[in-house]
């Protein structure tokens, strides 16, 4: 059961009844764990667990003064945040059973179990992982509207990461409802706090920022945990901004189900017993026996029940496997536009006025990133849309794009529609986490319970000189990530109906835009011009090999056509639009018509999307082909600063030629 903020006498330990329900709360939990525990160990229940035991009384003492309205953010030792937020012990038991009847139909297991229903947002098997998240959501939630507060659990190992300190910052900035309840049981696995943290106390490093509240209490005590997190949910929910909550603890189990514990003592463990939540709270609140054996056969009954419940539940088949993964259709209303339909527009303008008519449309769309507002993006992409729409809108944020990308995520599950812009293509590299671990597949690891619809714009490919971590075209890498769509536009029309279906998808986007591109120009399309994603473009007809193309590439290919058609030779131009999904039909059916295909990017030869679309083509229409399909590319190297340099490396027309004749001539 879930204890409210109704039960206020409870927290000063002056009410029997409320000292009870906190007790059955800390042994609820702690039986569930020793229970799965013993189904582990007798190899009922499969994969990785970490026990949560001796550590009960932070969960059960914050959710103690949580309303329903709020929501948490859970860790990989994640059990007693669920089960103390709400959570039935049966479905719970049965979603790290791995079967059906779970929460996430078994995809979640131990580490990824989300019910949003009851405000808990997920679980993360990353370090970290979930404190931009949780940010993004509390964002979320004061834009809305609402003064409910989102609790974030973190351990100790966590405040030595990126995301911690890139998290605290934003939060501090922005003032956001988010209070982070750090369980400190003295070891980020098997490393003492000690030797992992360079500061006399976790709390010094959380009060550095400007606004940020930190305290320190007994993690032990449920009583004590519940009073020092009360006044801080309550500053949160009145807008005085984020707080940290160091609860000191200790977990009596190993940090999973391999641990020996060979890194500390017998004696420091016994120690620590003598301080067993469940202890304290019997002496504290001096409970009768006769309670606490009605308590005890509460909880063993429910604990009972979920057993059998989780071992009889069926477990789920390749159907619910592959399921949570469609990409769904997109609202096709007409957007504000001020550029006339037809009038000859570039490329920046065009993206520029499909975000502001897309802001326009939908008051969720919220613009994120470095440098987007007065300065109006690294390529001016956004100039002018902060002035419009102002700063709660269009937000600039510090150099941090693993935490501001996480943040949009979390904002995204929340039900905004962030549209993050990076300053160059090369800095997501920063930002993967963020990316492949969550935006990617929390949809997915929570069976269709959240959805996250997140467009990232990231500039990509050469630049005239910017050199080799300014000019990378890194597509490829989330062409192997299931749950990311992947799109690049070539020409002004398909950016603007690229750029609408992406902010309107339900699922994240990565919108690529090649830099060389900004300036290009074109007709600006009417509003209500969407681009579907899989849906690739014929842009040139021909019958005698095929130029599969994306971005900036797509010019060089229609060079290189016009000189083969001067050799008495006529190449077809699929622009593919769409990388992931890919549009296969389109592309079988031109190479059978043709029997010839090369593919041409600007990214490296070397496992690019040539490959892994060549692949596809080879298994789909092999028996229509006259030749092998080739790539053309970049060479495998990083791209050299030295324009002259960039360009030798760089594929040309006259490659795309070269390439071309012998397949048309020899086979």
């Amino acid at each position: 059961m879930t204890i409210t903020a109704a039960d206020a006498s409870f927290r000063e330990g002056t009410a029997p009844e409320g000292a009870l329900r906190l007790y059955r709360e800390l042994l609820r939990i702690r039986r569930f764990e020793e229970e799965l525990h013993r189904l582990v160990s007798a190899g009922r229940v499969g994969g990785t667990t970490h026990l949560c035991v001796g550590q009960e009384a932070v969960p059960v003492g914050v959710s103690s003064i949580l309303s329903p309205e709020d929501q948490v953010v859970s860790t990989h030792r994640g059990h007693g945040h669920l089960l103390a937020k709400g959570a039935r012990a049966d479905r719970a038991l049965a979603e790290i059973a791995g079967r059906r009847d779970g929460y996430c139909g078994g995809k979640g297991g131990s580490q990824h179990v989300a019910v949003p229903a009851i405000g808990h947002m997920g679980s993360n098997g990353i370090t970290g992982g979930g404190l931009p998240i949780a940010a993004g959501l509390a964002f979320a939630s004061r834009f809305a509207g609402s003064d409910a507060c989102v609790v974030s659990y973190l351990g100790d190992g966590a405040c030595g990461t990126g995301n911690f300190h890139e998290t605290l910052n934003l939060a501090a900035l922005w003032e956001l409802p988010v209070v982070f309840v750090l369980e400190n049981n003295l070891y980020a696995m098997s490393t003492p706090v000690a030797r992992a943290t360079a500061c006399d106390a976790l709390t010094a490093w959380a009060e550095r920022y400007k606004g940020l509240e930190a305290r320190a209490v007994d993690g032990n005590d449920v009583i004590a945990v519940a009073a020092a997190a009360k006044p801080l949910v309550e500053r949160a929910r009145a807008g005085g901004g984020p707080a940290l909550l160091e609860c000191r603890t200790y977990r009596m189990a190993g940090h999973s189900k391999s641990d020996p514990c060979v890194y500390r003592t017998r004696e420091e463990e016994e120690r620590w017993r003598e301080r067993d939540p469940l202890k304290v709270l019997v002496e504290r609140a001096a409970l009768a026996e006769p309670d606490l054996a009605a308590a005890r056969e509460a909880v063993e009954e429910e604990i009972r029940s979920a057993v059998a419940f989780a071992l009889a539940s069926p477990p789920g088949d390749r159907e619910l496997a592959l399921e949570h993964l469609a990409v769904l259709r997109v609202p096709a209303d007409p957007a504000p536009c001020r550029i006339a339909a037809g009038a000859e527009t570039n490329l920046t303008e065009a993206i520029r006025e499909t975000l502001r008519g897309e802001m326009e449309r939908d008051g969720n769309v919220v613009l994120i990133g470095e440098d987007i507002g007065a300065y109006g993006g690294a390529f001016g992409v956004t100039r002018g849309l902060q002035e419009e729409f102002g700063t709660h809108r269009v937000l600039e944020t510090p150099i941090a794009e693993n935490g501001f990308t996480g943040l949009a995520v979390g904002a995204a599950v929340g039900g905004l529609r962030p549209v993050v812009e990076l300053m160059f293509g090369d800095f997501v590299t920063c930002c993967m986490d963020a990316l492949v671990n969550h935006a990617a597949k929390l949809a997915y690891m929570y069976a269709g319970q959240v959805s996250v619809p997140l467009t990232l714009r990231m500039p990509i490919g050469r630049r005239n000189g910017y050199g080799a971590t300014h000019s990378q075209s890194l597509e490829a890498w989330f062409l192997h990530v299931p749950g990311l769509r992947v799109v690049c536009p070539s020409t002004v029309p398909d950016a603007v109906g690229l750029l609408r279906t992406a902010v309107r998808s339900d699922g994240p986007v990565i919108f690529l835009e090649p830099k060389l591109l900004y300036p290009s120009r074109g007709p600006m399309p009417g509003p209500d011009h969407l681009v579907d994603f899989g849906r690739a473009r014929v842009d040139r007809v021909g019958g005698d090999v095929t130029l599969f193309t994306y971005g900036q590439a797509l010019g060089i290919c229609r060079d290189a056509a016009e000189r083969l058609a001067s050799r008495g030779f006529e190449a077809e131009i699929v622009d593919l639009r769409s990388l992931s999904p890919f549009d296969l039909e389109t592309c079988v059916a031109s190479v059978r018509k043709t029997g010839r295909g090369i593919c041409v990017h600007e990214a490296t030869e070397t496992a690019g999307v040539g490959d892994a679309l060549a692949a596809r083509l080879q298994r789909d229409a092999f028996g229509h082909l006259r030749a092998p399909i080739l790539t053309v590319g970049a060479r495998h190297c990083p791209v050299p600063s030295s324009p002259e340099l960039e360009d030798a490396v760089m594929p040309s027309s006259a490659e795309i030629v070269r390439a071309a004749l012998p397949l048309l001539t020899d086979y």
